[in-house]
């Protein structure tokens, strides 16, 4: 009888721990769907068509195979409620502040990753990568734009991580903005990958 109780108690806790498991279950899926509806805002190509009611392209299959993925798993280990909390276009002033300030500054940046003077990171940021093709009377301003935009988007990382009340998903909210940037990145961007600059 007391083998029974220990192996019902073994199995309570090994239960226990697999649902606070699932609870910190990070939702790439809904990641991806708000880092291209802010990206997409900050590029100044916002869409017309919510994000959620948003049609797949095929030339976007990694996202669609996430989605896929992500609902299954759902459906398969029942977390649906563990994730009907989450929601990472949840708003709030200082994170509608974030995305304008940052919509409002990209265009004086744009010219920079055209030329390959700035690039993207792999921790969702900008870098200037050749301060050469800039010009001597704006490398000040250059360099004023990035360490502005950057912490515009560190600040909003955390702003998304704190609305979800999962401040530990902030290192999976740079990862899957950095993917989506180099995703979205126009043709001839320069993106920093493993420590190496790679040209789209």
């Amino acid at each position: 009888m007391r083998k029974i109780a220990i192996s019902l108690a073994v199995l309570t806790t090994m239960f226990v721990v697999a649902c606070v498991t699932i609870n910190v279950y990070f939702p790439e899926a809904a990641a991806v769907e708000a880092a291209d509806r802010i990206i997409d805002k900050v590029r100044g190509e916002e869409s017309a068509v919510p994000a959620t009611q948003a049609q797949p392209d095929h030339s976007d299959r990694q996202s669609l195979v996430v989605a896929m993925a992500s609902g299954l798993g759902r459906f398969l280990i029942g977390e649906a409620h563990a994730q009907e909390s989450v929601d990472f276009d949840k708003p709030s002033a200082e994170k509608e502040a974030l995305e304008n300030s940052l919509a409002a500054r990209f265009p004086s940046l744009r010219p920079y990753l055209v030329s390959g003077a700035v690039g993207l990171t792999d921790s969702g940021l900008l870098e200037i990568r050749d301060r050469n093709l800039v010009s001597l009377k704006d490398r000040n301003t250059v360099v004023q734009l990035v360490a502005a935009q950057n912490n515009d988007w560190n600040a909003l990382y955390a702003e998304i991580a704190r609305l979800n009340n999962h401040p530990e998903w902030q290192d999976g909210i740079r990862r899957t903005f950095a993917e989506r940037w180099v995703a979205k990145a126009d043709k001839g961007w320069y993106y920093r990958e493993g420590g190496v600059w790679k040209q789209k």
